[in-house]
């Protein structure tokens, strides 16, 4: 088949650069998505070129300029080819599931030094509980989903059970289950009766404590041990809304990879954009709770939206270096220990986790 300027023959894609004929496996091909330049603006046209571009085993990138529908028709034959090729420019996004609002590919977020992880691979959410079995499939299928996370206590497991699903590994890595003064019973009506009057207080507070307890940082520590290891499909981590323990798992994964600060905290804060529609739905809901009172609309939305001081008040680089340690003592083995001890400064936080993690180039 040819599309534009290239060919796709034998398993192979083939093209020519320098004026020599290529010929590139089609299962080296590691990511391949669409990249559109220029745009129409008002009444002046401006002309709009679309490229596919792919990204090799080797971390070799191509870019080759057709039109849309030969990019996506494309894409198509090398993922049938390829079915285990990334595909798509997500940066972050919501995937689009019917039962879940806050499931997000990381896939696209683009490293300090300039790489990026790949899309269908790291996926932040809610609890899987209630998912429909359409999402399931979509999950799946268009997801390959191969690992799921479990952040939660074990009180609210027995409460919300996952939904499970046939071959995918399922990982029980609590962050709160032994911090006192901080387990959850997974019944929002008992825990907001828990919450003082200032309950954005009451939530900083509870990030600032995670962030200095041995234990939540031991498991920190193993949530990043998984991803680690991971090598095939996506792997899926949640805590129950996916606000908390799911964001600061996620924010943690990507300064180890290297993610730019001010990134971090878009991808941290998109949260109250997603959950906006649940945190209407608990406004509505609670109405009808004979226990309510004014002050139970602050609390619920203390609740369902997350701040940028949340991250700032938890004093991340300690947390960070307080994560290293436990890393290096715990979970990697000899021959890797030279990944921990290349750390520097305290303010120039690094860790070559990139380095190491298949899922990023």
């Amino acid at each position: 088949m040819k599309y534009g300027k290239i060919r796709i023959e034998d398993g192979f894609l083939v093209f020519t650069r320098h004026m020599m004929i290529n010929s590139l496996p089609c299962r080296d091909i590691v990511w391949a998505y669409m990249r559109k330049e220029g745009a129409d603006e008002g009444g002046d046209r401006q002309l709009s070129i679309n490229y596919l571009v792919i990204v090799t085993r080797r971390k070799k990138r191509y870019k080759f300029d057709m039109s849309q529908r030969e990019v996506q028709d494309c894409i198509r034959l090398l993922r049938a080819l390829n079915p285990d090729m990334a595909t798509g420019f997500p940066k972050g996004g919501r995937v689009l599931l019917q039962s879940l609002s806050d499931t997000r590919d990381l896939g696209a977020i683009v490293t300090e030094d300039g790489r990026h992880i790949l899309p269908k691979r790291l996926l932040r959410s809610g609890a899987l509980y209630h998912i429909s079995q359409a999402d399931k499939e979509l999950l799946m299928e268009a997801y390959n989903l191969k690992a799921v996370i479990d952040l939660r206590s074990g009180a609210e497991i027995r409460k919300k059970p996952d939904l499970i699903m046939a071959g995918v590994e399922y990982y029980h890595i609590p962050i709160l289950e032994e911090v006192s003064g901080l387990c959850d019973t997974g019944d929002i009506r008992e825990l907001l009766q828990k919450i003082p009057a200032d309950p954005w207080e009451y939530v900083r507070n509870f990030y600032a404590q995670i962030g200095t307890d041995l234990y939540a940082i031991k498991q920190f520590a193993r949530f990043v041990d998984v991803v680690y290891h991971h090598e095939k499909g996506a792997l899926l981590w949640h805590s129950d809304t996916g606000r908390g323990r799911a964001g600061l798992a996620t924010a943690l994964l990507l300064a180890l990879l290297g993610v730019k600060k001010d990134i971090i905290y878009q991808d941290y804060l998109r949260t109250n954009r997603y959950l906006s529609p649940e945190l209407k739905y608990m406004l509505r809901l609670s109405q009808t709770w004979p226990e309510a009172g004014a002050d139970t609309e602050e609390k619920l939305t203390a609740l369902y939206q997350v701040r940028e001081d949340y991250l700032e008040n938890i004093s991340f680089t300690d947390v960070l270096f307080g994560f290293f340690h436990h890393v290096t003592v715990l979970f990697f083995r000899e021959d890797r220990l030279d990944l921990c001890f290349q750390l520097q400064s305290r303010e120039g936080f690094f860790f070559p986790f990139a380095d190491q993690l298949r899922h990023v180039f």
